[in-house]
């Protein structure tokens, strides 16, 4: 639960946290209203696409990354994976949807670099299938079976593209896995389709106007939003749109709501915190920090990493937890 502080608090806290002073200084600016929150912000990004709220933007997104038709979003999902066993590691997603046709679909926002973005999201994926190939109360077993369970789609969102993908010489920015291809050139459909899309590479081909002439420009448009809603040209270029004129108002209200303006806060210095920590895990080699912080981020408990920072109590806790998950004994 994040606690309502007032804007001089917020502020306060700002200004004696650990964060960088560009993040502090574009923390104060979205208090006193200068700019916008970033819609990829977890706190923004959650309302703003929300699948109850707005399944359409969910749909637009789905339709054109991974070039449909696929059926439209239904409805939310639960955010929490399957759990095996007790001794098996959460898994909680950022924006999960059913579709109408029963396939579960997850939208997931990626602020900081991370190198096995192809590890997590298969783990994801892999998770998300299982939940199709179980059965709900009242289904017989025979109801679902290895022909008929219904595949899942991850779409994630990287706000900073990982070295793999900067190194891969390519003018796309979009990269989908929707087939499994065998060495001997054969194809079978994947019940697990994936997109990993470069969110700094769309806005640096949207702001310098060196995308393909047959690209999705509207998609193009709402990617560079997310990548960087309070630029200049991205501003000119989509106000106008109904959609992407709402998405702005709506930013522009959570911007200013207090609690939303807490949870950035806590937000960015969690992230802070794991980036710091994990940089001088690295420096003193406190091999187990690193891990132990990596491991909160995977499984969605990141809020957890700010906390266990400041708290050396707390750390115990989650170090005890991490290390029955992974099956790690005292010496």
């Amino acid at each position: 639960m994040v606690s309502i502080l007032s804007k001089e608090e917020l502020v306060q806290k700002i200004q004696i946290s650990n964060l960088d002073p560009e993040t502090k200084e574009k923390l104060l600016k979205i208090f006193d209203g200068s700019i916008l929150a970033d819609l990829y912000d977890d706190a923004i990004a959650k309302r703003a696409f929300s699948p109850d709220i707005h399944p359409e933007r969910l749909d637009f997104l789905l339709q054109r990354i991974m070039k449909g038709p696929y059926e439209n979003v239904e409805k939310s999902a639960s955010n929490e994976g399957m759990v095996i066993s007790k001794f098996s590691k959460a898994i909680i997603t950022d924006i999960p949807a059913w579709l109408r046709d029963g396939r579960r679909f997850d939208l997931e926002f990626q602020a900081v670099a991370q190198d096995y973005i192809f590890n997590r999201v298969d783990i994801y994926a892999s998770n998300m299938l299982m939940i199709q190939y179980s059965i709900e109360e009242g289904q017989r077993k025979k109801e679902v079976d290895y022909e008929n369970v219904n595949g899942v789609i991850v779409i994630v969102l990287m706000v900073k593209s990982p070295k793999v993908f900067k190194e891969f010489k390519s003018d796309r920015y979009i990269h989908r896995v929707k087939r499994i291809v065998a060495d001997s050139g054969m194809e079978f459909p994947a019940l697990k389709q994936m997109a990993f899309v470069q969110l700094d590479k769309a806005l640096e081909l949207f702001l310098t106007d060196s995308y393909n002439k047959d690209e999705d420009i509207e998609l193009l448009k709402l990617l560079a939003m997310i990548a960087d809603i309070n630029n200049d040209k991205v501003l000119e270029k989509t106000q106008g749109n109904v959609m992407f004129d709402d998405i702005r108002k709506e930013v522009d209200a959570f911007s200013k709501d207090k609690e939303v303006q807490a949870m950035l806060l806590e937000e960015k210095m969690a992230r802070s915190d794991w980036v710091t920590g994990i940089n001088a895990a690295r420096r003193e080699g406190r091999a187990e920090v690193q891990n132990v912080y990596a491991w909160l981020i995977s499984i969605g408990r990141s809020d957890d990493v700010s906390k266990a920072v400041t708290d050396d109590g707390y750390y115990q806790t989650v170090l005890a937890e991490y290390k029955e998950a992974n099956g790690i004994k005292d010496e």
